[in-house]
């Protein structure tokens, strides 16, 4: 490593915490203020009170993280990183408190869900028992991704759609104990990597057949249609990824794809929820009045 290889690492570094401090300050100062004039209600405070406490161990887990990074190589030929296992950790916590101040935002902007018809409103739970679980799968290919990363699996098997000259590389279960490839074998890593992708374009795909055969608001179907098309393009960017050997663009630009089609999947979810009891009995009185 040169001195400008080095500088270069220190002030990535250097400016991921102070960027993780600033969220910190401007969390919690506008928090404070909103508290203090009586615009947050209780459930909303305690809401946003457990996400701070996240974000605050979240800046425990990145150095947890970041001290695997230093502890001696087994030898002089093997490359210093951070652990794989710590590196997840600290990718799904992050995942787990943009998702909460998401959730929190859109319950806020929009309280109700669109809500035309009691059709809609029924079709719309049918498809939200389909888009939870999707949702999920989303969720633990993105996680997997750090695996990938962690593993520098994303640096083997630049083929697609076979792997090498295989559909399958042979040490794909070399490791013991059994568990242990899927989280340490770069083989078995990328491998699985590419099958939860695939498995993630498939089911958003299903998703938005399902939601084609129902009736429901139009917004809710365009927002499915978008979710189908982000998946399309995130599994574009990471097979161009892999393809071009890893550069730090497309890298970058396939873990963007991955926290939007995250987004939009909490976006769908959210959208898809019941309505309150008061508008079902609006709904209904307007039915019966008609």
């Amino acid at each position: 490593m040169s001195l400008g290889d080095f500088k270069f690492i220190y002030w990535m570094e250097y400016g991921h915490r102070m960027w993780g401090r600033a969220l910190g300050f401007l969390f919690s100062v506008p928090f404070a203020y909103f508290i203090a004039k009586g615009y947050v209600t209780r459930q909303l405070g305690l809401r946003l009170s457990g996400l701070f406490a996240l974000g605050a161990g979240q800046g425990l887990i990145g150095w947890w993280m970041v001290k695997s990074g230093l502890e001696e190589p087994a030898s002089e030929y093997v490359q210093p990183r951070v652990s794989p296992y710590r590196l997840a950790t600290h990718l799904t916590s992050a995942f787990v408190i943009y998702c909460g101040i998401l959730w929190t935002a859109l319950s806020v902007v929009m309280p109700e869900p669109p809500a035309g018809s009691m059709n809609w409103i029924n079709s719309a739970a049918k498809i939200k028992k389909l888009a939870i679980p999707v949702s999920a799968v989303v969720g633990i290919t993105a996680i997997s991704g750090a695996f990938v990363a962690g593993n520098d699996a994303g640096h083997a098997y630049n083929t697609f759609p076979k792997m090498g000259d295989t559909w399958m590389p042979e040490d794909v279960f070399a490791m013991e104990p059994f568990i242990r490839n899927f989280f340490e074998n770069t083989s078995t890593v990328q491998l699985n990597h590419r099958i939860l992708a695939t498995t993630t374009l498939l089911s958003v795909g299903g998703l938005w057949l399902a939601a084609r055969k129902v009736d429901m608001h139009p917004a809710i179907k365009s927002l499915i249609g978008s979710t189908l098309g982000m998946a399309a393009l995130q599994v574009t960017l990471g097979i161009s990824t892999l393809l071009m050997y890893v550069p730090t663009s497309l890298g970058s630009a396939h873990q963007t794809g991955a926290l939007t089609l995250l987004s939009l999947m909490i976006l769908l979810t959210h959208t898809l929820r019941r309505p309150s009891p008061a508008l079902l009995k609006s709904l209904a009185s307007a039915v019966k009045s008609t």
